[in-house]
């Protein structure tokens, strides 16, 4: 008898009579040769919701977050917004996606950057008014290849947001950030948090049980729980590691 919180529970088709959900996964599994990294995950994000990506190292979060973002081949359903991004562009804007790399052209300014990539999204943008927002307008006229890890990755979060996406998925952003490229990545979250769905990816439990609304952990590449923390009848660091042992 499967467990009310377990991941395999409710997982009913999407009910066209209602907003679709920003992401729908279901069976998700990714194969190197024969072996398995992803076994049948699912589950559902809701728009305007922060999910938590936790999972020991080697667990597949970073895998899972390509994935969903179409950088690796998979099998399996997934929906962002009701539609599949195999071949529609269009909705390709819909996702935003920060990883390791941060996908910045070191030998251009941060005000191309942000042209560049403006253009590829077929939109213009006020490169100034956000380098401002994110406290790098001193710094436009440099090159990207002097800015420290911390303002590499206040831009790249500036370029992934250009395109107002439904989606942002985000792998170990805080990971080597200083205080201020924190507190701004923080506020960011929360102030996207009802409009933007985020799946965020951490080590870190004190700030996913901060800013998040939901959890799914990890385990040799499938899920032990996706729920809130109501839900697990524990603190999260009590739980998790009895999901992870």
């Amino acid at each position: 008898m499967q467990s009310a919180f377990s991941p395999e529970a409710n997982l009913a088709k999407p009910d066209p009579s209602v907003a679709a959900p920003a992401l729908h996964i279901r069976n998700l599994q990714y194969k190197i040769g024969f072996t398995s990294i992803l076994k049948d995950i699912s589950f559902d994000l809701k728009q305007g919701e922060v999910l938590a990506l936790l999972g020991p190292n080697g667990a597949g979060k970073s895998t899972l977050l390509k994935c969903v973002a179409g950088l690796l081949p998979h099998t399996g359903d997934k929906l962002v917004l009701g539609q599949t991004l195999k071949k529609n562009y269009a909705m390709k804007r819909e996702l935003g996606y920060l990883g390791h790399e941060t996908f910045l052209y070191q030998k251009l300014n941060a005000r191309e950057n942000l042209h560049f990539y403006a253009s590829l999204y077929g939109i213009t943008c006020d490169a100034d008014a956000i380098l401002k927002e994110y406290s790098l307008l001193e710094a436009a006229d440099q090159l990207v290849e002097t800015y420290s890890r911390g303002m590499k990755q206040r831009l790249a979060l500036a370029r992934t947001l250009l395109s107002n996406p439904s989606l942002l998925l985000l792998d170990e952003p805080f990971t080597g950030l200083d205080q201020q490229a924190s507190q701004l990545l923080e506020s960011k979250i929360l102030q996207l948090k009802g409009k933007t769905a985020v799946i965020a990816a951490t080590h870190e439990l004190d700030r996913a049980q901060q800013l998040c609304d939901r959890f799914c952990i990890l385990k040799n590449g499938r899920t032990t729980f996706v729920g809130t923390l109501p839900e697990m009848n524990s603190s999260l660091p009590d739980f998790y590691r009895a999901r992870t042992a």
